[in-house]
């Protein structure tokens, strides 16, 4: 029984037209869209079904309802302020020590970035001033980075 429901109508019509033409309703222009919609939203819940989600009908119309109405001014406000406190908060957990995600440890803050590039101007200029060969104290200098 659960096999005939996961079968779309889409399905039946292009088995049986072949088969039996006049059995499978030809569709009007005025009902067109309506049953068009159906059809992808019955296939939309036996896509779900069929990787094991637990999909109706009604969850797929709430969705695409969800969707398809515009954001208001406020709503766009309250969604770019929710982000701003997400990033705040991760950059903020990052400078008091606490856990935070391999993916989110990675990024590198700004300030630590300017001290380190600050650091490497004061390296060149020091190796620059003192020591004849340079290029060579550049690339010594490079290769150990790289290798850390």
């Amino acid at each position: 029984m659960r096999a005939w429901k996961e079968v779309t109508v889409r399905c039946l019509c292009a088995a049986w037209r072949p088969l039996w033409p006049e059995c499978v309703l030809q569709r009007d222009f005025e009902g067109f869209e309506e049953l068009e919609e159906e059809a992808v939203v019955h296939e939309i819940v036996s896509l779900g079904n069929s990787m094991g989600l637990e999909v109706d009908d009604d969850d797929v119309e709430e969705l695409v309802e969800e969707h398809s109405k515009e954001l208001s001014t406020e709503e766009l406000l309250e969604l770019h302020k929710e982000e701003n406190e997400t990033l705040k908060r991760s950059l903020t957990s990052e400078e008091s020590g606490e856990e935070v995600d391999k993916e989110e440890s990675r990024i590198i803050p700004a300030k630590d970035l300017k001290d380190a590039f600050f650091c490497w101007s004061k390296l060149s200029k020091l190796a620059e001033d003192y020591h004849p060969d340079v290029g060579s104290v550049q690339k010594a200098i490079i290769d150990t980075t790289l290798k850390g």
